[in-house]
């Protein structure tokens, strides 16, 4: 049985980064960038208005309006210093314009114009062209994830498509015959969820996955025919159950019988203790145990990591903090821990330390606190490792 540190590394030391394709801005929303990229206009074009009201020359006023100008319209007129332009927010400003005064604070008779109120600044209500994006400037790194917001700036820039990774397929394999769906009778069976689980947190972290698991009884032709299927199918494999040495966990048997390598089986973690890790023709296999909170607690910090660094995501890891614990905490045993929390105010708060089948905490964390198995005591106050959990992200699949 390995660490948790040695279980990451041999994890991310797998990892063969995804192919790049372009697309479309907007299909583009989740999907992560594989090459920087440049700006080829300035954001904005111009020297444009920020409200609106009158473009004005040099002098204090009163001012002559001589114009008008709508968003997108231009015009040939140099404002003189007595001279000012009506404007609305997004016009690019006449040559001559010292600034834009906000009509709420302008009076108007006829042509003639005055500004109420303290003196205006030089420059005031203008965006200047190149203010937000220069041309040629790198606008998102490599490795950025596409956000809406990202999209926007892209998009204001003149950008139309953009190079993102290919998104891997993600099999899910389900395994055992204990499930209420396979059938009667009803006592003594369980409702199938890890896979509903598991394809709901592809989904919510922008991966592609298909709708449905493929399912296999604890047979060793059966675990062979969907692991084959599951393989040629390329990408990455998850199982569920069947992953520990019990007389019905023949996962990692069948897997070493089809000429696999196993990496790992085994970690030194609470929960997930049964996980392991192989591939099988350079497609890998994470093996998560049966029970729902091992499985979710082992994908997020395992297996959506690695997603994340084949994507070519710059910084894979669940985001990663260090805040004090607002209790005392004292553990026992030897191995890692993995615990369900909330934050607040800058402080952690531990969830119920429920069983490994139990879920009820994890729906109300929003981190998970990393506990190596090194320190086994810690006083209210002393700081952790806290791992954000990735809820809300905007789904993106093929």
């Amino acid at each position: 049985m390995i660490s948790v540190e040695e279980a990451r590394q041999l994890v991310m030391s797998q990892v063969r980064p995804c192919e790049g394709e372009h697309r479309l801005l907007e299909n583009a929303v989740g999907r992560v960038v594989i090459v920087d990229i440049v700006s080829p206009e300035a954001y904005p074009l111009s020297d444009v208005s920020a409200v609106d009201g009158y473009a004005v020359g040099t002098s204090q006023g009163p001012w002559t309006v001589v114009g008008e100008l709508a968003a997108g319209d231009t015009t040939d007129i140099v404002l003189g210093g007595d001279d000012a332009h009506r404007i609305f927010t997004g016009a690019t400003v006449p040559l001559g314009t010292t600034a834009v005064l906000m009509q709420e604070r302008c009076t108007r008779e006829g042509p003639i114009l005055i500004h109420e109120g303290a003196p205006f600044l030089v420059g005031a209500n203008i965006r200047r062209e190149g203010e937000s994006v220069k041309a040629g400037e790198i606008i998102l790194r490599k490795g950025s994830v596409l956000t809406p917001a990202a999209i926007g700036l892209l998009a204001s820039c003149g950008l139309k498509d953009v190079m993102v990774s290919i998104e891997p397929l993600i099999s899910i394999i389900r395994t055992g015959g204990e499930f209420i769906e396979e059938g009667a009778p009803k006592k003594g069976r369980i409702y199938s969820s890890n896979d509903r689980m598991l394809i709901g947190a592809l989904r919510e972290a922008g991966c592609y996955t298909k709708d449905e698991a493929l399912l296999a009884q604890d047979e060793a032709d059966e675990l062979r025919r969907v692991l084959l299927a599951a393989v040629q199918a390329g990408g990455v494999v998850i199982t569920t159950g069947g992953a520990s040495v019990g007389d019905h966990d023949l996962l990692v048997p069948v897997l070493k019988e089809m000429n696999a390598t196993i990496h790992f089986h085994g970690v030194a973690q609470k929960p997930g203790k049964p996980m392991f890790f192989a591939t099988l023709n350079g497609v890998p296999i994470f093996g998560l145990p049966g029970n729902p909170r091992a499985a979710l607690v082992l994908f997020y910090e395992y297996v959506l990591p690695f997603l994340s660094a084949m994507r070519q995501r710059r910084d894979p890891w669940l985001r990663t903090h260090h805040l004090p614990l607002n209790t005392a905490l004292t553990l026992k045993g030897d191995r890692a821990e993995f615990r369900a929390a909330r934050v607040h105010d800058g402080r952690v708060e531990l969830l119920a330390d429920e069983g490994s089948h139990m879920l009820r905490t994890l729906v109300e964390a929003d981190a998970l606190v990393y506990l190596p198995a090194t320190q086994r005591a810690w006083n209210a106050g002393d700081p952790v490792e806290v791992h954000a959990l990735p809820h809300h992200r905007s789904p993106q699949g093929r």
